[in-house]
């Protein structure tokens, strides 16, 4: 699993009922979230870059990565950003 933009972790570990949960601020209140991961090799403080991994899934059973984008707390539908330009 990569890193959707670049950002610094701020929270990296189990939470609830989501497994290990990844939190990545992206600058102007923009965050991700990740879900899913059986390991995270990021750490709360780290810088990653657009790409970079963060995290391994597992090989056995179901595999499911929730991710979501928010903007000042509030979730965000990303579909414009991943939309094909037209020229």
């Amino acid at each position: 699993v990569i890193a959707p933009f670049d950002g610094v972790v701020l929270f990296a570990g189990p939470f609830k009922g989501y497994g290990n949960l990844l939190i990545i601020e992206h600058g102007d209140g923009y965050h991700s979230l990740l879900s899913g991961l059986e390991r995270l090799d990021v750490g709360v403080g780290q810088n990653v870059l657009t790409g970079e991994p963060v995290g391994i899934m597992s090989t056995e059973g179901p595999q499911k990565l929730y991710i979501e984008f928010r903007k000042e707390g509030q979730p965000v539908n990303p579909g414009s950003w991943f939309a094909s330009k037209k020229k």
